[in-house]
């Protein structure tokens, strides 16, 4: 099997893995709000950094804003997911260097990059909603921005030269093929 057929078969895979995770990611938030006062308290508040005085149940219209603001992060997720997915449809095609292919590569830098804002501000709602049933004077307002965001602003960064590496090299054979 030459490189050309691995590459095929192996993007058929990813493609329907990506697929799943389309399906599998909303169907995570919906279960984690909807089912959010049975949760453990660490796995509700992981990464999350305040925690209430004494335990309590959220009510209805506050897992409802939970969920309604997890919708932006979930957003740039799907988006990010289909773009990836549309990019490995192209290579079970075998086309590798398109002007697609740059802009799907350039979509997908910019919803990392999204993804990013979305997720601060998402965990943000989540630590006022967290400590709204604790008394006055101990309610919390968290905005975190560390390592993991870096990280993945990084990752985003380097998905944006990659689109620009690929865009030059795509001109270059472009010119190559009319060069008689």
């Amino acid at each position: 099997m030459d490189n050309m057929e691995k590459i095929k078969k192996f993007s058929k895979k990813f493609h329907w893995l990506l697929s799943l995770f389309m399906v599998l990611a909303p169907l995570y938030y919906i279960l984690y709000w909807v089912f959010i006062n049975q949760l453990p308290e660490p796995l509700v508040t992981v990464n999350t950094t305040p925690t209430p005085v004494a335990p309590h149940q959220l009510p209805a219209m506050l897992q409802l804003a939970g969920f309604a603001a997890s919708l932006l992060p979930l957003a740039a997720l799907l988006y990010g997911l289909a773009n990836i997915r549309k990019l490995f449809a192209y290579y079970m095609e075998g086309v590798i260097f398109s002007l697609e292919q740059v802009r799907l590569f350039r979509n997908i830098a910019k919803v990392i990059i999204l993804w990013v804002v979305f997720s601060v501000l998402y965990d943000s709602v989540k630590s006022i909603l967290f400590s709204l049933g604790n008394p006055p004077g101990q309610r919390v307002v968290s905005i975190g921005f560390g390592t993991e965001e870096i990280s993945t602003l990084v990752v985003g960064l380097i998905a944006f030269l990659i689109a620009w590496v690929m865009e030059e090299g795509r001109l270059i054979d472009e010119e190559n093929r009319l060069i008689v």
